[in-house]
């Protein structure tokens, strides 16, 4: 197996190991926007004072009626920023997530150097219209004759696998 030296040019991480990465940050990040939403919610009922926004639920429950707080669209743009933040901050500061970490792949440029914000932003908006699209962008990566994904090629970066 070749190794990651200076001599030698990298090795493009394969699919499998992305995928794998992908599934550890997602739990990662999920864990991370409930706590934003957890937040949020205390926020949003101390502005409003109103612990009871929305009509009750009947659950037929005798111990209790669950009754929702309508947390309003400005939630979205939160967790929105919370997802793009995370993306950001690992990327541009290290190339690596915590998944990538683990499984040895980073992300760089095609120069070889850290990725800038701006590469972050065009890589987070299009892997997540790959996904929308059933993951073709991520499918491409099957043909042996391509090395890089849609958001690797928009971005002007790849994923590298790292030495063992």
């Amino acid at each position: 197996m070749p190794s990651n030296n200076e001599n030698s040019a990298p090795i493009i991480a394969p699919l499998g190991r992305r995928l794998m990465a992908i599934l550890y940050d997602a739990f990662l990040l999920m864990a991370i926007l409930m706590c934003t939403s957890a937040v949020y919610t205390v926020i949003a009922v101390s502005f409003t004072g109103d612990f009871t926004q929305s009509a009750s639920v009947n659950t037929d429950d005798v111990l209790h009626d669950l009754k929702p707080t309508e947390l309003g669209w400005p939630i979205f743009p939160v967790l929105g920023s919370v997802y793009c933040g995370f993306f950001i901050y690992f990327w541009h500061n290290t190339g690596q997530t915590l998944g990538m970490l683990v499984w040895k792949i980073k992300v760089v440029s095609n120069n070889h150097e850290a990725i800038s914000i701006t590469q972050c932003l065009i890589r987070i908006i299009t892997a997540t219209l790959s996904f929308a699209l059933l993951g073709l962008g991520y499918l491409i990566l099957l043909r042996k004759s391509t090395q890089q994904s849609w958001h690797d090629r928009a971005s002007k970066t790849k994923v590298i696998r790292l030495s063992e």
